[in-house]
């Protein structure tokens, strides 16, 4: 393999000695670099600041700031830019502690002013080429910084247009409560709920995937779903017309999980479509509950209707809905039960850190 070549490298030279700067600038031309001297520690410093170099040689034995104390403050400069630049000292001196010293304010390397050539240029090879790897990592590091932020920017927008779409502002009833968490910015998990007269109409679903192909769905479901409750249409009428669309619009291999509930004046009707069982809780403890009895949406037209319970609900019930997760999060379901029960679910959520899944919790007080 060629060995590197020192070409497309800028370096900084602090040397007071013209005879020792003008061997370092020849050794380091005739690689192919571009060099600048300077003649002070101060000068050095400034000139750190100031550039973009690709290597920095100081010596230490400086008039006024010297080598050891240039170093230390253009390693505060280069640190607070995020680019390792490397630094070799060069002395004539031969004591441990200036070299100890040299090292401990930053210095990568220090050289003997009587090293030879060839040792020079191989010591020079490979800072150089560290410091171009250093250079790439860095431009690369900036190229994924913007990424990031283009990505963090599209995702607020999305959000934004998700929220407004799925009209999630009509969440907004005192008789219900909403707890989401996105994994990625943007969810497949939807709640969607709307009163006509006392009739409450709820609905948790569950659209496969993250982000935003799993967003895109819910606007869909969110749309038909207002549309239908707004009539006050029965609820299996909603769920056929769902699981219709869904059918004839999802790619295939993809479904929702769906649970719909209609509540009024004591009784309970709820259809559960591929997603965990809902909850029905009374006094801190499960009376009832509604296991998946169908088919996500999405999947096929059944020739039957779908299949829908309906139970006695007595007023302060409480009717929790959850996604899958919820369930597959570290909260257990005791926890989670006696949480709806007594009113804290929102605070029991919060206080688990990690969730694999988009995770949804919604409580219907009936």
């Amino acid at each position: 393999m060629q060995a590197p070549t020192l070409t497309r490298h800028d370096v900084l030279v602090c040397e007071d000695d013209p005879a020792t700067a003008h061997f370092v600038r020849a050794i380091l031309e005739s690689c192919g670099a571009a060099c600048d001297v300077v003649d002070n520690g101060e000068a050095a410093i400034n000139a750190a600041a100031a550039g973009k170099w690709d290597l920095i040689l100081m010596d230490i034995g400086l008039p006024g700031i010297d080598g050891i104390e240039a170093t230390r403050r253009i390693r505060q400069i280069t640190d607070g830019s995020g680019r390792w630049i490397p630094l070799v000292l060069f002395t004539a001196m031969n004591g441990a502690s200036t070299w100890v010293d040299g090292l401990r304010a930053g210095a990568d390397d220090i050289v003997p002013k009587a090293i030879d050539q060839p040792l020079l240029k191989a010591k020079l090879r490979g800072l150089l080429s560290a410091s171009a790897q250093a250079r790439l990592l860095a431009e690369r590091s900036q190229q994924l910084r913007a990424y990031h932020d283009a990505a963090e920017r599209e995702k607020d927008f999305g959000r934004h247009v998700l929220t407004a779409l799925t009209r999630r502002g009509q969440l907004a009833d005192p008789a219900l409560f909403v707890w989401q968490r996105e994994v990625d910015g943007l969810s497949g998990d939807l709640v969607a709920h709307r009163r006509v007269g006392d009739t409450h109409y709820l609905l948790l679903a569950d659209a496969m995937g993250h982000g935003m192909s799993a967003a895109l769905v819910t606007i869909l479901v969110a749309d038909m779903f207002y549309a239908m409750a707004t009539k006050a249409l029965p609820l299996p009428d909603i769920a056929v017309e769902l699981n219709r669309k869904l059918v004839r619009t999802l790619p295939p291999g993809n479904f929702v999980g769906a649970t719909l509930v209609r509540a009024q004046s004591g009784r309970l009707d709820v259809i559960n479509a591929g997603m965990p069982a809902c909850l029905l809780v009374r006094d801190g403890a499960v009376v009832t509950e509604f296991a998946s009895r169908n088919l996500p949406f999405g999947i096929e037209i059944g020739e039957s209707g779908p299949v829908a319970e309906a139970v006695a609900a007595q007023p302060g019930d409480r009717l929790a809905l959850l996604s899958d997760g919820v369930l597959e999060g570290p909260l257990a379901l005791d926890t989670l039960v006696a949480a709806i029960g007594g009113g804290s679910v929102g605070a029991a959520l919060d206080a688990v850190d990690t969730f694999r899944d988009d995770a949804t919790c919604a409580a219907l007080d009936l």
